[in-house]
């Protein structure tokens, strides 16, 4: 397949042709991931099972809602374990099934085929940058959001001191109210490029074999530049808004065997979004990605794919 820069149509285009003539083996790559998980989310769907029944109880006798009292999983130290569980273990899988289907279309960019143990067996030899850069990850996402909330934090509190001694408090309010607005409207769209310069540090750990640190400074340094900030930004919205209706739809259909009582059901159409949405959805990422880097390092770029591949073949 022709490594060239391509248009933002061509770049879904090009990883929708990618992901429907390997289905197969992505959704074997990601099942690593998918599995663990759906076992976990048929616990929890199970153990929410009276929380729908009180639900399905109130819409039936509405007169009850006031007296009907609605189960939460909250209540139950089990099923907060469960949950908190599977946060941990999709924060920990995802990285590696991440990086093993980018590596699967490095080998379709050198025209060789997409294999389970061929991508993970490159994945795995970098287990230790990975779980390393998962923390740093984490790290710079706490420092986002720490730094958001001090800001608008500190906008309320100026303004609130500088109502106190001025004659006008009211300006002063509106001032800080629209201040603090301001600054959550610039910084919630920023998560989205946020969450692609963290997902090309880590293909960088993993396809460049690059260290930590430099991986993670590479990731900011293409998508946080003049030349490609916006476009990434435009990318990663349409890119979530495309994941989401798809999720959607299995979200519904997921919420109607929940409320007739069918937790296994649901359980599996949960995983079979999971399947399907998931190596879309990284396919996309790691299509921009190889974009991205043809643009700024040419033919360095094909060098490293040939290299990947020889290795996976190897």
């Amino acid at each position: 397949m022709e490594l060239r820069p391509l248009g933002f149509g061509e770049i879904f285009d090009r990883a929708v042709t990618l992901y429907i003539r390997n289905l197969v083996p992505f959704a074997t790559i990601v099942v690593v991931f998918v599995l663990p998980i759906s076992i976990m989310q048929y616990l929890l769907d199970l153990g929410s099972q009276p929380e729908f029944s009180t639900i399905v109880e109130i819409l039936r006798h509405p007169a009850r809602a006031q007296t009907q009292h609605i189960p939460t999983i909250f209540e139950s130290p089990g099923l907060i374990a469960i949950s908190i569980a599977m946060l941990f273990l999709t924060y920990l899988l995802w990285p590696f099934a991440l990086n093993a289907v980018a590596v699967g279309v490095a080998a379709l960019y050198r025209n060789r085929p997409v294999t389970f143990w061929g991508s993970y067996q490159i994945v795995l030899r970098r287990w230790l940058q990975i779980l390393g850069l998962i923390l740093l990850d984490l790290a710079v996402a706490l420092v986002w959001y720490v730094a958001t909330v001090l800001l608008v934090a500190a906008i309320v509190v100026v303004t609130v001191l500088l109502g106190k001694v001025s004659a006008a408090p009211t300006v002063w309010f509106w001032f800080g109210f629209t201040g603090a607005i301001l600054v959550l409207i610039v910084s919630i769209p920023l998560v989205a490029p946020l969450y692609v310069a963290l997902t090309f540090s880590m293909y960088s750990v993993v396809i460049e074999e690059r260290g930590v640190i430099e991986s993670l400074s590479l990731g900011f340094a293409r998508i946080f530049n003049r030349a490609e900030f916006w476009r990434a930004l435009l990318f990663a919205v349409a890119a979530g808004a495309t994941v989401f209706g798809g999720s959607m739809v299995f979200g519904v259909l997921a919420i109607g065997a929940a409320f007739v009582h069918l937790p296994a059901l649901q359980a599996i159409i949960e995983g079979l979004a999971r399947a399907v949405i998931t190596p879309f959805a990284v396919v996309l990422l790691a299509v921009y990605y190889f974009d991205v880097r043809i643009r700024r390092e040419g033919f360095d770029l094909e060098a490293s794919l040939e290299r990947l591949s020889a290795t996976n073949v190897a």
